[in-house]
């Protein structure tokens, strides 16, 4: 009992009580919470052989004293806020086959007397901040089941010394910043099943003996600097289900081999410098549920045989490669495929329109390609689609009405292609839109006033198409909008005063059209704006409704005819960077807010018929043009400081 109450000393937060029982007044020690006891076959005397205060909030440090219960079998103490070190005194329980301390606050290096403890079968003591190596030591546990070192502070290199742990099943040294090569030697842990060391700093080749381990089923390397190429032997894991090597620096081909892998159901290899082609035989591996090849060096085409018997393929990702040709049509085989990413690379053709059986597709992705023809109103087939990315391509023809079926459609990006006509009214239906992009196309007629029972939408990019006619008000119901950019368009009418309910509005972008009349006072709700351009229309009046927010980083409203005076307030932003009030016809003196910004590097105010300033402190506006030598900070009222650009988009 004494040495329990020593240990409740080094616990010095409890909010939850879990202690309250540990007490002189309650002798009886065996029924505190947490304790558990067994009798002694030599004596019959009471023994702590289990101590379990796991996920109790407790504060404070581990105690030495635990080192004193030399029959404890089990301690576990993780899931709580306990800090300093681990001390090195738990090698005296010679008795411990599980020692769980992970997910606290534990700090400085790993006791090697650890290593003494025989009988330990589980040692889990990551999600600390344990610094220092992983001890030698460890490989004299020869009974150790579980070693779990994730996400601490360890560094140095992976002792070859493991490689003696011939019962060790589960391997956790992920999160960690471990270097130096994996040892050959962790080839003789034949009782492995899972094997993770991803994201640490580990570097050479994957050694070929790693193939040697039948039992493995868990192999996961991502995220270091391996290098060299795949060996061939990672294809003789008969029982592995998921490898991934994503985020290294691996080379060559893809070893067929890895198509023997007839359990797997995950591979992943992206972002590494892989080379050759996409072996068509891993369309016969009928448990593959992920498949990611993206961002390496593939080269050719699809494999026709890619879904030839994925029966179970849910995560086709080939983006970011060099491949070439069509969009196989043999795709619609992969029936249970949800996400399918073919972006940037070199396809061309039409869009097949077999993808549009894949009914389980929740995003597609084709985007950064060279596509053509126009998009096939058998999208509608597609209900569970969530993202459809086709930008950067060259698509033609009308957005089908179609797209309106899609209610679980959260993103539709089509910018940058060359469709046109009229955006259907039917996009009112797609309920659950949340970023529409249309930028670079030909679109021409109204926006759909639909667009405005969009109410999650918080994207709406429709700059550079054909659009005409006004504004419509509805827009205005877009409550989650923050990015509202409908510039380089033919727009008309004034600016519908129900964008004063735009209250979550950050950017306004409305430039080079042809809108008229007075900022609806209604705007000066609009309170988080960062980015304001207006340029290029005909707008009049005052621009006081638009600057009640504090957040500017660029405001351009030149080429109008605003008048009144430039309102004080719009000095109240001090991380403005660019002030354009440029060819409009402004009155009166400049206000003296405008020299407390300090980050301003470009004010235009040329072009309007201010008569003076006020009394204004030292003015921070830089001068722009790097060919130039710096000249002395200066404030000007009939220049733009040598700055030839367009206006901010």
């Amino acid at each position: 009992m004494n040495i329990l109450l020593e240990v409740r000393k080094s616990f010095l937060q409890d909010p939850q009580n879990v202690l309250q029982e540990w007490s002189v007044d309650n002798p009886n020690f065996c029924t505190w919470r947490g304790v558990l006891c067994s009798k002694t076959v030599s004596d019959g005397s009471l023994q702590v052989v289990s101590l379990n205060l796991s996920d109790s909030s407790l504060g404070g440090s581990i105690s030495p004293s635990l080192g004193l219960l030399h029959n404890l079998l089990h301690l576990d103490l993780s899931y709580n806020s306990l800090s300093g070190p681990i001390p090195p005194t738990l090698s005296n329980l010679s008795s411990l086959e599980s020692l769980l301390l992970f997910s606290n606050q534990l700090s400085g290096p790993i006791p090697t007397q650890l290593g003494s403890l025989q009988n330990l079968r589980v040692l889990r003591i990551g999600d600390n901040g344990l610094t220092g190596t992983i001890p030698a030591s460890f490989g004299n546990l020869e009974n150790l089941v579980i070693l779990g070192l994730a996400s601490c502070n360890l560094s140095g290199q992976i002792p070859p010394e493991l490689g003696r742990l011939s019962r060790i099943q589960n391997l956790v040294l992920q999160q960690n910043q471990l270097e130096g090569p994996i040892p050959p030697d962790l080839g003789n842990c034949t009782s492995l099943v899972v094997f993770t060391v991803a994201v640490n700093n580990l570097s050479g080749s994957i050694p070929s003996e790693l193939g040697g381990l039948k039992n493995l089923q868990i192999l996961n390397l991502a995220n270091n600097t391996l290098s060299g190429e795949i060996p061939t032997q990672l294809g003789e894991l008969s029982e592995l289900e998921y490898l991934n090597l994503l985020g290294n620096q691996l080379e060559g081909s893809i070893p067929e081999t890895l198509t023997n892998l007839v359990n797997l159901h995950n591979l992943d290899l992206s972002a590494n410098k892989l080379t050759g082609q996409i072996p068509g035989e891993l369309g016969s591996m009928s448990q593959l549920i992920y498949l990611v090849l993206s961002s390496n060096n593939l080269t050719g085409e699809i494999p026709k045989s890619i879904c030839s018997n994925a029966t179970s393929l849910q995560h086709l990702m080939l983006a970011e490669n060099q491949l070439s040709g069509r969009i196989p049509v043999e795709l619609r085989d992969c029936r249970s495929l949800m996400q399918l990413d073919l972006s940037n690379n070199t396809l061309y053709g039409p869009i097949p329109s077999e993808l549009f059986e894949l009914i389980q597709l929740t995003d597609l992705m084709l985007n950064n390609n060279t596509l053509v023809g126009s998009l096939s109103p058998l999208v509608a087939n597609l209900n569970n689609l969530q993202t459809l990315a086709l930008y950067q391509n060259n698509l033609q023809g009308n957005l089908p009405k179609e797209i309106g079926m899609l209610g679980n459609l959260e993103i539709l990006f089509l910018y940058d292609n060359q469709l046109s006509g009229e955006i259907p009214v039917e996009i009112g239906n797609c309920s659950n839109l949340q970023m529409i992009d249309f930028f670079g196309n030909q679109f021409a007629g109204q926006i759909p006033i639909t667009v405005g029972r969009l109410k999650q939408l918080n994207f709406l990019h429709l700059r550079q198409n054909d659009l005409s006619g006004e504004i419509p008000a509805s827009l205005g119901s877009c409550h989650q909008l923050t990015i509202l950019d409908l510039a380089d368009n033919r727009l008309s009418g004034s600016i519908p005063a129900t964008f004063g309910n735009l209250r979550a509005l950050e950017q306004l972008m409305l430039y080079n059209n042809s809108l008229e009349g007075n900022i609806p006072d209604e705007l000066i709700n609009v309170a988080n704006l960062t980015r304001v351009n207006l340029s290029h229309n005909r707008l009049n009046g005052s621009i006081a409704p638009l600057c009640s927010s504090r957040y500017f980083l660029s405001f351009d409203v030149t080429n109008n005819a605003f008048d009144h005076e430039i309102p004080h307030q719009i000095g109240n932003s001090p991380s403005m960077e660019r002030l354009r009030l440029g060819n409009n016809q402004f009155t009166g003196k400049i206000p003296w807010t405008l020299g407390l910004i300090q980050e301003l590097s470009l004010l235009d105010l040329s072009g309007n018929s201010i008569t003076g300033t006020d009394a204004i402190p030292a003015f921070p506006v830089q001068e722009i043009d790097p060919s130039r030598p710096r000249q002395q900070p200066s404030f000007r009222t009939n220049s733009i400081l040598d700055w030839e650009s367009p206006s901010i988009g």
